[in-house]
């Protein structure tokens, strides 16, 4: 995709902050390939080759690698799709979002003692695995913090999903609830009980990686 640069047209300041803005300066290929989360150097690429279109929706940040191999116009291997980057890309907003839209803590919380709640659960199952750390936060609510996995066998690496939120604890549940821009408001609840941690979720389809939820049954790490 090779841009002429009589036909380019500088992308503003404003969009260009935009951009890295959305990305927090991840590249959305790293992040659809490998679930990589690592701030990169790289470039504005605009996906459709067209270096005059500067339109938010034709412009991605890619690691310098990942934006040299996009405009690439080798045939002796299957380039990136314009396709594929737009899905990475809204996979990467979609979770940076969700990651930054929970409270920020600088420092650990005060250790306040072990109880019934707090600690570590596990779910193991043959494709698919997923972690939560709960813990007590000086004002009495919990910080959740979580993993799943989807496809472990996979050659390439399973797909990715992450929780972190702080809520309150009623009558042994959490409640959470993450309202996404155009679509319908995701919600998770999780039940402790017996030692147990059993976790429901409603509209997680396209929150996370694909196929990747938190729903099931969780054993308390000893």
């Amino acid at each position: 995709m090779w841009e002429s640069h009589m036909n380019r047209k500088i992308v503003t300041p404003e969009i260009q902050a935009y951009i890295l803005l959305k990305a927090r300066r991840r590249c959305c290929i790293c992040f659809g390939l490998n679930r990589d989360t690592s701030i990169k150097q790289g470039q504005i690429a605009h996906l459709d080759g067209d270096p005059s279109n500067n339109a938010e929706t034709n412009l991605a940040f890619l690691c310098f690698d990942h934006h040299d191999q996009y405009d690439s116009t080798t045939r002796q291997s299957k380039n990136f799709t314009k396709i594929e980057v737009l899905q990475f890309k809204e996979e990467l907003i979609k979770s940076i979002n969700m990651a930054f839209s929970g409270p920020v803590f600088f420092g650990e919380a005060t250790d306040l003692g072990a109880d019934s709640i707090t600690g570590h659960y596990i779910r193991d199952g043959k494709y698919e695995s997923a972690e939560i750390k709960v813990k007590r936060l000086p004002d009495d609510k919990y910080h959740i913090e979580g993993i799943a996995l989807w496809g472990t066998d996979r050659e390439h690496g399973p797909n990715i999903g992450d929780l972190n939120f702080v809520a309150e604890l009623h009558d042994n549940q959490i409640n959470f609830t993450w309202r996404a821009p155009g679509r319908e408001p995701y919600k998770v609840l999780l039940k402790f009980k017996n030692g147990k941690l059993i976790i429901t979720e409603k509209n997680w389809v396209g929150i996370f990686g694909m196929n990747v939820a938190f729903q099931g049954e969780y054993q308390k790490a000893t």
